[in-house]
């Protein structure tokens, strides 16, 4: 019975590569000034935002979370709702950076919609495909 074809020595401890994952985190607090927005960090050229996960210490039943490229922007995160103490996905909340391979240094920029009641992280998580591969 022939072998499948998985590529001139099959599957090894090389192929397919490991990748690193990286984080990023934007910590919004109670503070008025996370209602105005902030720069909470920059996200470098190359990568792909691949999970986004946000930890809720409390409710924050009417505001919600934006992560962008301008101040308010939901181009990473859009109008996330973390109502309530959890860890949890941002699920159908991620914007059009999220997968997408990042042709320069993006800064990212946190805002609440309003004075947050509980503070929020929200966990950003990237990597760098290998050199001449888009995934």
């Amino acid at each position: 019975m022939p072998k499948p074809i998985l590529g001139p020595a099959g599957v090894t401890v090389y192929t397919p590569p490991a990748l690193e994952i990286y984080q990023k985190v934007a910590y919004l607090d109670t503070s008025a000034g996370d209602a105005v927005g902030f720069l909470a960090f920059a996200l470098p050229k190359g990568c792909i935002p691949t999970s986004i996960f946000f930890a809720s210490l409390g409710a924050n039943v009417a505001q919600t979370i934006n992560l962008g490229t301008t101040l308010g922007g939901g181009q990473l995160v859009n109008a996330l709702a973390c109502n309530g103490a959890q860890f949890n996905t941002v699920g159908t909340a991620v914007g059009a950076l999220f997968g997408t391979q990042l042709t320069a240094d993006t800064p990212i920029y946190a805002k609440a919609s309003a004075q947050l009641t509980s503070p929020v992280r929200v966990l950003v998580r990237y990597y760098f495909p290998q050199q001449g591969m888009t995934w």
